[in-house]
Protein backbone atom coordinates (compact mmCIF):
# COMPACT_ATOMS: atom_id res chain seq x y z
CA UNK A 1 0.00 0.00 0.00
CA UNK A 2 2.91 2.37 0.78
CA UNK A 3 4.43 1.78 -2.65
CA UNK A 4 1.13 2.64 -4.41
CA UNK A 5 0.85 6.01 -2.63
CA UNK A 6 4.42 6.88 -3.59
CA UNK A 7 3.62 6.12 -7.24
CA UNK A 8 0.53 8.32 -7.27
CA UNK A 9 2.29 11.28 -5.71
CA UNK A 10 5.18 10.88 -8.12
CA UNK A 11 2.89 10.77 -11.13
CA UNK A 12 1.00 13.97 -10.35
CA UNK A 13 3.84 16.37 -11.34
CA UNK A 14 4.32 14.49 -14.61
CA UNK A 15 0.62 14.73 -15.52
CA UNK A 16 0.62 18.42 -14.77
CA UNK A 17 3.69 18.95 -17.00
CA UNK A 18 2.03 16.99 -19.87
CA UNK A 19 -1.14 19.09 -19.66
CA UNK A 20 0.90 22.28 -19.80
CA UNK A 21 2.67 21.15 -23.02
CA UNK A 22 -0.57 20.59 -24.95
CA UNK A 23 -1.79 23.31 -27.43
CA UNK A 24 -4.27 25.51 -25.61
CA UNK A 25 -7.80 25.54 -27.10
CA UNK A 26 -8.70 28.58 -29.13
CA UNK A 27 -10.78 30.76 -26.84
CA UNK A 28 -14.45 31.14 -27.89
CA UNK A 29 -15.43 34.58 -29.13
CA UNK A 30 -17.67 36.45 -26.80
CA UNK A 31 -20.06 39.29 -27.65
CA UNK A 32 -18.90 42.49 -25.99
CA UNK A 33 -21.36 43.72 -23.41
CA UNK A 34 -21.95 46.96 -25.33
CA UNK A 35 -23.29 45.02 -28.36
CA UNK A 36 -25.76 42.85 -26.49
CA UNK A 37 -29.39 43.55 -27.31
CA UNK A 38 -31.06 41.37 -24.65
CA UNK A 39 -30.23 41.59 -20.95
CA UNK A 40 -30.19 38.35 -19.03
CA UNK A 41 -31.97 38.14 -15.70
CA UNK A 42 -31.55 35.69 -12.87
CA UNK A 43 -30.88 32.11 -13.87
CA UNK A 44 -34.31 30.95 -12.80
CA UNK A 45 -36.23 33.80 -14.57
CA UNK A 46 -37.80 33.10 -18.00
CA UNK A 47 -36.29 34.87 -21.00
CA UNK A 48 -38.28 37.98 -22.03
CA UNK A 49 -40.36 37.60 -25.21
CA UNK A 50 -38.96 39.26 -28.32
CA UNK A 51 -40.71 42.56 -29.08
CA UNK A 52 -42.91 42.30 -32.17
CA UNK A 53 -42.82 45.16 -34.71
CA UNK A 54 -45.87 47.38 -34.53
CA UNK A 55 -48.27 46.96 -37.45
CA UNK A 56 -48.71 49.99 -39.68
CA UNK A 57 -52.15 51.61 -39.25
CA UNK A 58 -54.60 50.67 -42.02
CA UNK A 59 -55.27 53.41 -44.53
CA UNK A 60 -58.82 54.70 -44.56
CA UNK A 61 -60.61 53.95 -47.83
CA UNK A 62 -62.28 56.85 -49.58
CA UNK A 63 -65.91 55.95 -50.33
CA UNK A 64 -66.89 55.98 -54.00
CA UNK A 65 -68.73 59.10 -55.09
CA UNK A 66 -72.45 58.63 -55.57
CA UNK A 67 -73.62 58.95 -59.18
CA UNK A 68 -74.93 62.37 -60.04
CA UNK A 69 -78.71 62.59 -60.10
CA UNK A 70 -80.27 63.18 -63.51
CA UNK A 71 -81.44 66.75 -63.99
CA UNK A 72 -84.37 67.08 -66.35
CA UNK A 73 -83.87 69.78 -68.95
CA UNK A 74 -86.45 71.36 -71.26
CA UNK A 75 -85.59 68.59 -73.72
CA UNK A 76 -86.78 65.81 -71.40
CA UNK A 77 -89.52 63.50 -72.67
CA UNK A 78 -90.88 60.00 -72.43
CA UNK A 79 -92.81 58.23 -75.20
CA UNK A 80 -93.94 54.71 -76.07
CA UNK A 81 -91.41 52.89 -78.24
CA UNK A 82 -91.77 50.28 -80.95
CA UNK A 83 -90.25 47.59 -78.71
CA UNK A 84 -93.26 47.75 -76.40
CA UNK A 85 -91.58 49.81 -73.69
CA UNK A 86 -90.86 53.47 -73.07
CA UNK A 87 -88.30 55.80 -74.57
CA UNK A 88 -87.21 57.80 -71.54
CA UNK A 89 -84.53 60.42 -72.15
CA UNK A 90 -83.32 59.95 -68.56
CA UNK A 91 -82.21 56.42 -69.50
CA UNK A 92 -79.45 58.06 -71.58
CA UNK A 93 -78.13 60.21 -68.74
CA UNK A 94 -74.55 61.34 -69.24
CA UNK A 95 -74.57 60.47 -72.93
CA UNK A 96 -74.94 62.79 -75.92
CA UNK A 97 -78.03 62.13 -78.02
CA UNK A 98 -78.71 62.53 -81.75
CA UNK A 99 -82.49 62.83 -82.09
CA UNK A 100 -84.50 62.88 -85.32
CA UNK A 101 -88.20 63.71 -85.61
CA UNK A 102 -89.66 62.12 -88.73
CA UNK A 103 -92.65 60.78 -90.59
CA UNK A 104 -92.57 57.66 -92.70
CA UNK A 105 -93.70 59.32 -95.93
CA UNK A 106 -91.51 62.43 -95.83
CA UNK A 107 -88.95 62.21 -98.70
CA UNK A 108 -86.30 64.14 -96.74
CA UNK A 109 -86.76 61.82 -93.76
CA UNK A 110 -86.13 58.79 -95.96
CA UNK A 111 -83.08 60.57 -97.38
CA UNK A 112 -81.72 61.31 -93.91
CA UNK A 113 -82.34 57.81 -92.49
CA UNK A 114 -79.22 56.06 -93.93
CA UNK A 115 -76.89 58.81 -92.68
CA UNK A 116 -78.43 58.86 -89.20
CA UNK A 117 -78.07 55.07 -89.04
CA UNK A 118 -74.43 55.42 -90.10
CA UNK A 119 -73.81 57.88 -87.25
CA UNK A 120 -75.37 55.34 -84.90
CA UNK A 121 -73.05 52.54 -86.04
CA UNK A 122 -69.95 54.74 -86.18
CA UNK A 123 -70.30 56.34 -82.74
CA UNK A 124 -72.38 54.01 -80.57
CA UNK A 125 -69.30 52.39 -79.06
CA UNK A 126 -67.94 55.84 -78.16
CA UNK A 127 -71.10 56.67 -76.19
CA UNK A 128 -73.46 58.36 -78.66
CA UNK A 129 -77.16 57.46 -78.37
CA UNK A 130 -79.26 57.87 -81.52
CA UNK A 131 -83.05 58.08 -81.19
CA UNK A 132 -85.88 58.51 -83.66
CA UNK A 133 -89.35 59.89 -82.89
CA UNK A 134 -92.21 59.33 -85.32
CA UNK A 135 -95.03 61.87 -85.34
CA UNK A 136 -97.46 59.12 -86.30
CA UNK A 137 -99.62 57.67 -83.53
CA UNK A 138 -99.54 54.15 -84.96
CA UNK A 139 -96.35 52.16 -84.16
CA UNK A 140 -96.66 50.08 -87.34
CA UNK A 141 -95.51 53.05 -89.45
CA UNK A 142 -92.32 53.47 -87.45
CA UNK A 143 -91.71 49.71 -87.58
CA UNK A 144 -92.13 49.72 -91.37
CA UNK A 145 -89.73 52.68 -91.64
CA UNK A 146 -87.10 50.81 -89.60
CA UNK A 147 -87.43 47.69 -91.71
CA UNK A 148 -87.31 49.57 -95.00
CA UNK A 149 -84.16 51.56 -94.21
CA UNK A 150 -82.31 49.17 -91.90
CA UNK A 151 -82.74 51.30 -88.79
CA UNK A 152 -81.28 49.68 -85.67
CA UNK A 153 -81.53 52.57 -83.19
CA UNK A 154 -84.60 52.91 -80.89
CA UNK A 155 -87.78 54.44 -82.34
CA UNK A 156 -90.71 56.00 -80.50
CA UNK A 157 -94.10 57.12 -81.80
CA UNK A 158 -96.90 59.54 -80.82
CA UNK A 159 -94.28 62.26 -80.94
CA UNK A 160 -96.37 65.25 -82.04
CA UNK A 161 -96.48 66.87 -78.59
CA UNK A 162 -92.76 66.36 -78.00
CA UNK A 163 -91.98 67.84 -81.44
CA UNK A 164 -93.86 70.99 -80.42
CA UNK A 165 -91.96 70.99 -77.13
CA UNK A 166 -88.75 71.09 -79.19
CA UNK A 167 -90.17 73.74 -81.55
CA UNK A 168 -89.66 71.34 -84.45
CA UNK A 169 -91.59 72.95 -87.29
CA UNK A 170 -91.81 70.19 -89.84
CA UNK A 171 -89.82 67.06 -90.53
CA UNK A 172 -87.15 65.98 -90.47
CA UNK A 173 -85.79 67.97 -87.54
CA UNK A 174 -82.46 66.74 -86.19
CA UNK A 175 -81.26 67.73 -82.72
CA UNK A 176 -77.86 67.08 -81.18
CA UNK A 177 -77.94 67.11 -77.37
CA UNK A 178 -74.81 67.24 -75.24
CA UNK A 179 -74.14 64.99 -72.23
CA UNK A 180 -76.36 67.18 -70.05
CA UNK A 181 -79.14 66.94 -72.67
CA UNK A 182 -79.19 70.59 -73.58
CA UNK A 183 -79.33 71.44 -77.29
CA UNK A 184 -75.87 71.67 -78.86
CA UNK A 185 -77.08 72.14 -82.45
CA UNK A 186 -80.17 71.66 -84.58
CA UNK A 187 -80.78 71.09 -88.29
CA UNK A 188 -84.12 71.87 -89.90
CA UNK A 189 -84.72 69.51 -92.82
CA UNK A 190 -81.92 67.44 -94.28
CA UNK A 191 -79.37 67.76 -97.04
CA UNK A 192 -76.18 65.79 -97.63
CA UNK A 193 -74.31 69.07 -97.18
CA UNK A 194 -75.24 68.80 -93.47
CA UNK A 195 -73.28 65.57 -93.02
CA UNK A 196 -69.84 67.04 -92.15
CA UNK A 197 -71.34 69.53 -89.70
CA UNK A 198 -73.39 66.83 -87.96
CA UNK A 199 -70.37 64.51 -87.77
CA UNK A 200 -68.15 67.28 -86.38
CA UNK A 201 -70.79 68.18 -83.82
CA UNK A 202 -70.96 64.56 -82.66
CA UNK A 203 -67.18 64.48 -82.25
CA UNK A 204 -67.37 67.60 -80.06
CA UNK A 205 -70.09 66.38 -77.70
CA UNK A 206 -68.31 63.03 -77.27
CA UNK A 207 -65.20 64.73 -75.85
Amino acid sequence: MKNIRIFVFAALPALALAAACQNPETPKATVPAAEATVETGPADAPAPAAKQPEAAPAKAQTPAAAPKAYEKQDTYFTLPDTAGGQMDLAAYAGKPVLLMFFTETCPYCTKAAPFIEKMNKDHKAAGLSVLGVSLNNDPSYALGFAKRYGITFPLAYQGGKVARQYNARGVPFIFLLNKNHTVYNVWAGYDEAFDPEIANGIAEVLK
